[in-house]
């Protein structure tokens, strides 16, 4: 008889903490009057981003950076997707995770200490537009400067590195 191991639990609490950060709650306030940033807002304005590259390339360091960082947070977007997945892959809960866990670090620690790198303010630049349902969805709660949706996004990629560290099978 086979038992579900905490690795999978993990994995799924790890997917819907990411995915309830990235898309539900914002993770911090725009600059644009009305706007928030999560993972809904890249994909609100992707088309518009690939449009505006070369406007961007220069103070970044080339085309092929800012490229590489709307990649980035692409994977980031659905990196929520992939740790559910994850329940059936140590590898890809381990990945998976380190991108919003990498992303809602940064955007803690930009928000709190303005990093002011242009790489970094070029990515958080991309996860900001105007809400679907404005106040509903993502909901801003601001919690010392800082959505909840950084730190719920934060706790899903540790709690998806942990599932991925812990074993997957356990037999009687």
């Amino acid at each position: 008889m086979r038992k579900i191991s905490a690795g999978k639990y993990l994995a799924v609490v790890a997917g819907l903490l990411t995915i309830l950060g990235s898309y539900l709650f914002a993770m911090y306030e725009g600059l644009a009057p009305d706007s928030v940033a999560s993972a809904i807002g890249l994909f609100q304005g992707i088309t518009t981003t690939f449009e505006n590259v070369s406007s961007y390339s220069a103070a970044l360091g080339g085309e092929w950076v800012a490229y590489i960082l709307i990649i980035l947070m692409i994977i980031f977007a659905i990196s929520g997707i992939f740790q559910l997945i994850g329940v059936k892959s140590r590898a890809v809960i381990l990945i998976f995770s380190l991108f919003p866990l990498g992303v809602g670090i940064i955007a803690v620690l930009d928000i709190l200490m303005s990093l002011d790198v242009a790489q970094i303010n070029y990515m958080l630049i991309l996860l900001t537009e105007k809400p679907i349902i404005d106040g509903v969805i993502p909901f801003y709660l601001d919690l010392g400067g800082v959505g909840l949706g950084s730190y719920l996004v934060i706790a899903g990629g540790f709690v998806g590195i942990i599932s991925g560290i812990l074993p997957r099978e356990e037999y009687y």
